[in-house]
């Protein structure tokens, strides 16, 4: 009964269904032709299944799509870093006991080069024959060594704002020390950034040169009495530039811009902002993990993440940290002797054998930030001052300008040398007011599924919003009969079928067509028989 039942069901669907193939399949007038139709729908079924595998493992695949847009407004201008190359006064180094380790590093380091000292603590004799290998050792040295004086005791070696710049101009107007945030870097001493206090609100909406930050500068390896005044370990005679958003950190050592002395360094910049997506389309981040992030005090960045990974590798390995990074609450950092130099040095990988340096991508799980603002630099020179230049400056701090007046020198000549050994000029800018916007949003969302899931069952199935109700409905009709054991009706029976108004209606129409139908045979009858009857009676 049950089977005949479902029999029944299917039948009356398959006479309403707007189901492609469907009706074809119950209405086939032979076998051939129902085998044909039921072949027809196989396929197409199994089209829209192949399909459907393809549009749900897209969805999962979670695709991200990048809108980029060209954006014309006002900038805040970027925040920038500058260091002496040379961190510390080499005068106040040799006559200052809080640097008597410093001191004898130098000192070692100058036999060293020479070959004339015969061993260290720091190990700088042992490489004396590989002059790379001997600079890297003694820079990590001398981070090691600082590291152990306090920022109190090193402030008469760091250069003031005053000894580093003699002229700062904003956009035509000057500006001050105290349009500068001061702090110390393991690396090069005292720096001073541009514009990073939130209360500052230096911006641009202008482009060009003249719109942008100007800088005279005396780095001073020479004093103007002639006396050196460079750590012997320090190998360049200029400033380390950084330029980055406010609120980052300013990656000096991995991302720092040389500007040599005797040159004016014109710096452009464009800015470029990221918008990333977070997962599932995405694998951005705001921060690292609670616990490891070791740049908590600074935007979130990729180069923070590597570094806090970099120290967490240099822990684990050396048992101590590096200064040269951020250190932990409870890291300890290591210390100027041998055998935590070579541990470093052998981090780095080294210049003599294969050792590879840590892999960062591999090692290191860090994912991009999700907002990221960069600014992209690129540098022009030209000579510093020139040779009929006569350099001015209005700061009475400094050495001053080559005027006659000026006792620190004997000429203007000697003056414009000494410009040309100790002095440069910086210009940072912005190239254009112009800005390229990445933002990554999702690429195929559940609107894009339905779509494209409603274009490809129309194709193969012929199915529309009316087909789902009425599936819907063959499955609840189907389910009821299977719950109810096959108690449901699924047909009228005899009295329904006598009862129902609709039959009688019928069966009514009907006898009266043949009542029609008599009345008119009777009629054609009498019409055929009357001639016939009057010539009997003629």
């Amino acid at each position: 009964m049950r089977g005949g039942g479902f029999v029944q069901i299917f039948k009356d669907f398959s006479n309403w269904s707007t189901v492609a193939v469907v009706p074809h399949v119950a209405n086939a007038n032979n076998k051939i032709s129902r085998i044909f139709w039921i072949a027809i729908f196989i396929f197409v079924l199994g089209m829209f299944g192949y399909e459907l595998y393809i549009l749900i493992a897209k969805f999962f695949s979670y695709p991200a799509t990048v809108n980029t847009e060209i954006l014309f407004q006002k900038q805040i201008f970027p925040v920038v870093t500058v260091c002496n190359m040379n961190p510390y006064k080499y005068t106040v180094v040799k006559s200052n006991t809080n640097f008597q380790g410093v001191n004898n590093l130098m000192t070692a380091y100058s036999q060293a080069v020479t070959g004339t000292y015969t061993s260290d603590k720091w190990g700088l004799y042992e490489e004396k024959t590989e002059t790379y290998d001997l600079d890297a050792r003694a820079a990590d040295a001398l981070v090691l060594e600082a590291n152990l004086i306090s920022d109190a005791n090193k402030a008469p070696a760091l250069y003031s704002y005053s000894d580093l710049v003699q002229d700062c101009m904003f956009a035509g107007q000057p500006c001050a020390e105290s349009d500068f945030t001061k702090f110390i870097d393991p690396v090069y001493g005292a720096c001073y950034s541009f514009n990073e206090n939130t209360n500052l609100n230096y911006s641009v909406s202008r482009e060009g040169i003249q719109f942008g930050l100007k800088l005279m500068m005396t780095v001073t390896q020479t004093k103007t009495s002639g006396t050196t005044d460079f750590l012997p370990t320090t190998r360049l005679a200029g400033a380390r530039v950084g330029i980055n958003s406010r609120g980052n950190e300013p990656g000096l050592d991995s991302n720092g811009i040389d500007a040599g002395v005797g040159y004016e360094s014109a710096v452009s910049v464009t800015l470029t902002q990221h918008v990333r997506a977070k997962r599932p389309y995405g694998k951005c981040v705001a921060r690292e993990p609670d616990g490891t992030d070791y740049y908590k005090n600074y935007t979130y960045t990729l180069e923070t993440c590597f570094n806090g990974c970099k120290q967490r590798d240099t822990v684990a390995k050396c048992s101590c940290a590096n200064p040269r990074l951020a250190l932990g609450p409870g890291d300890t950092a290591c210390q100027p002797v041998k055998a935590d130099l070579d541990c470093l040095q052998d981090l780095k990988g080294n210049q003599t054998n294969s050792d590879p340096n840590i892999n960062l991508l591999l090692e290191c799980s860090c994912n991009p930030p999700c907002d990221e603002s960069t600014y992209t630099p690129t540098v022009s020179l030209a000579q510093f001052p020139s040779t009929s230049y006569y350099v001015a400056t209005s700061s009475t701090a400094g050495v001053g300008s080559c005027s006659s007046s000026n006792s620190n020198f004997a000429s203007k000549t000697a003056c414009q040398t000494w410009y040309n050994n100790n002095g440069m000029i910086l210009q940072v800018f912005l190239e254009t007011l112009s800005y390229e916007l990445y933002t990554e949003t999702a690429g195929y969302t559940v609107s894009n599924v339905i779509n494209d899931l409603g274009g490809q069952a129309g194709l193969w199935l012929g199915l529309s919003v009316i087909s789902v109700v009425e599936m819907t409905g063959l499955l609840l009709v189907m389910g009821a009969f299977c719950v109810s054991g096959g108690a449901i009706k699924i047909a009228p029976d005899d009295d329904e079928i006598e009862n129902d108004h609709r039959i009688k209606d019928v069966e009514d129409v009907k006898n009266e067509l043949d009542h029609m139908e008599k009345r008119h045979g009777e009629m054609e009858s009498d019409g055929d028989d009357g001639p016939n009857d009057n010539k009997k009676e003629k």
